[in-house]
């Protein structure tokens, strides 16, 4: 097949560029992967160990001629036939069974990693070696909870690195009192959304110069949407109303230390940087320097002497 002539390929919708590693090629990251591949990015890493089962095709991209064909070199061999200009490659393989290695040159060949597992231990390795590698990385899940219905409410979190945001560690607390998430149920017009959703936010990130940019508010770094279905009880107090809609975040650093990124609520270059990089300013000041007690008392003591030594002098002369 011919490929296409970019300048009509592009002719209404600019292109977007850059590289992109996705880390689960299931329902959410499936999506993600062709949405970007119809943006414009290239090359697209997918890494994946499962194959397509019967019970994926009702929300995956892929349909039933690629049941029992590794998820993630099927998505990326459709995804060269559809979009040619898209550099897809597929790697049936488990993250956190890639050596260290393997892991960073994967990371470092991206400009942003997308983390959408349903294994929160492989969430946390993408993390650490997203951190480490000094990339940009994006988590989108689908909250998973009794008092709400499959897919109802799906969660983007991004972190740059380098402390500038809470990192996936950081915001472990955070989740845990929203709602469990993952990546693996749900119906597929609500993950549609959320896969559409995240491509927007992996643009931003890669184009922070881009007006698209604009969604991204440093001082909130976690997005929730809402599906098109009713609101249920569980979930009321965030989405009040019916239908779709978002709401942008504040995910807080940690009290203490961050074991990942060390980041925490009081390192002053956390928020500075953040809000120097967008010129908004912080949300939260940074706290007021102090001086030592012993500083201050030697500073007294000082001065002190000086004034003695100062009138012993004048009543010598007079």
């Amino acid at each position: 097949m011919t490929e296409p002539p970019e300048d009509r390929v592009w002719a209404r919708h600019p292109r977007r560029t850059g590289a992109v590693l996705i880390v689960g090629a299931g329902a959410v990251g499936g999506f993600v992967a062709e949405e970007l591949a119809r943006i414009g990015f290239s090359p697209l890493h997918l890494v994946d160990p499962d194959t397509l089962a019967v019970e994926n095709i009702v929300r995956h991209p892929l349909g039933a001629p690629e049941l029992g064909r590794p998820k993630a070199s099927a998505l990326a061999g459709r995804i060269r036939r559809d979009f040619p200009s898209c550099a897809a490659v597929g790697h049936c393989a488990d993250f956190l069974e890639l050596s260290a290695q393997e892991q960073r040159a994967l990371v470092r060949e991206a400009d942003v990693v997308v983390a959408a597992t349903d294994s929160a231990a492989c969430q946390r390795e993408v993390n650490e070696v997203a951190l480490v590698v000094g990339r940009p990385a994006v988590y989108p899940a689908v909250w998973v909870d009794p008092r709400i219905r499959d897919a109802e409410v799906g969660e983007i979190l991004w972190v740059l690195p380098g402390r500038r945001t809470p990192c996936y560690a950081c915001a472990a607390a955070f989740r845990r009192a929203a709602s469990d998430t993952q990546a693996a149920r749900g119906a597929r017009v609500d993950i549609q959304l959320i896969a559409l959703a995240t491509a927007q936010v992996v643009t931003a990130l890669a184009h922070p110069g881009d007006a698209r940019a604009g969604i991204l508010d440093p001082r909130r770094t976690a997005i929730y949407l809402h599906g098109f279905t009713p609101t249920s009880p569980g979930v009321e107090s965030i989405f009040p109303t019916d239908g779709l809609s978002s709401r942008s975040v504040r995910v807080p650093f940690p009290p203490r230390p961050c074991p990942s990124c060390r980041g925490w609520r009081y390192v002053a270059s956390s928020d500075a940087s953040a809000t120097r990089e967008a010129g908004v300013p912080s949300s939260r000041a940074a706290p007021e320097p102090r001086w030592p007690v012993g500083a201050v008392l030697a500073a007294v003591l000082l001065l002190v002497t000086v004034l003695f030594v100062i009138s012993l002098a004048q009543g010598t002369h007079s």
